[in-house]
């Protein structure tokens, strides 16, 4: 079974729309809504924003339903200039940038257990490429896809300087508020995972009005990806492939 999370209802609507739903079930106040999607069995959760909400979903999500992979999918904000509104941004790690115990000598992010960066399967992000190709590479005006460190924290940043800051300390592509937790959720579980984001603004003091004007698009753009992946992935003995 494969888990699909994000954060907001907007963010997961076009995969419940598209879902042949079997049975929802209640944990934690959070709703498991179980079916097939492009052939595959899913499991669909509104986690709720932030890193709390996305790390109980994820270890339930985990717990109850055996998953084999995860992916979280949604909005985030751009951290380098070359992005723009619409394109597709996939992790190749992730980091809790606000994640701080340098007064204990550590660098930002650290964590005693992990490090900074947590690294996706390798096998997910070339999937999740593939299925940016299949999707939009021929497409006219198709947004594009960049592959990077995501980092996550607990506020929505629109400070230039924050923004500079976190690109250059992290190296990171673009900023939003659940991935890292999920990907330490996953980590710990052995359960592969990747997340997957579209960009909603760029950043700066226009960062929430861009949000809110472009939350439908780039929630469009984020489920033609996963859409793509869950027809062409296959599931065999723990073993991920291409069909």
């Amino acid at each position: 079974m494969i888990g699909l999370i994000g954060a907001m209802a907007e963010e997961i609507s076009l995969f419940r729309e598209n879902m042949e739903i079997s049975e929802i079930k209640t944990y934690a106040r959070m709703d498991f809504i179980c079916g097939r999607l492009s052939g595959q069995d899913v499991v669909l959760l509104q986690s709720g924003i932030g890193k709390v909400k996305a790390t109980i979903g994820t270890q339930i999500m985990i717990d109850k339903f055996d998953v084999d992979l995860i992916i979280f999918t949604g909005l985030a904000g751009a951290l380098v200039p070359n992005l723009s509104v619409g394109d597709i941004v996939v992790s190749n790690s992730v980091v809790q940038y606000d994640f701080d115990l340098t007064a204990f000598g550590r660098r930002p992010g650290e964590l005693p257990d992990t490090g900074r960066m947590i690294e996706v399967d390798s096998n997910l992000l070339k999937f999740a490429c593939y299925a940016y190709d299949d999707a939009f590479k021929t497409k006219r005006n198709a947004p594009k896809l960049i592959v990077g460190p995501i980092c996550s924290g607990d506020r929505f940043e629109s400070d230039p300087r924050k923004i500079e800051w976190l690109q250059r300390e992290f190296g990171a592509v673009a900023i939003e508020m659940e991935g890292a937790a999920v990907g330490y959720t996953c980590f710990v579980n052995d359960v592969k995972f990747i997340i997957l984001r579209t960009i909603s603004d760029t950043g700066g003091g226009g960062a929430t009005k861009d949000f809110e004007n472009y939350l439908k698009k780039a929630s469009e753009n984020s489920y033609k990806i996963v859409e793509t992946m869950l027809r062409v992935i296959s599931i065999k003995d723990d073993a991920i492939s291409i069909k």
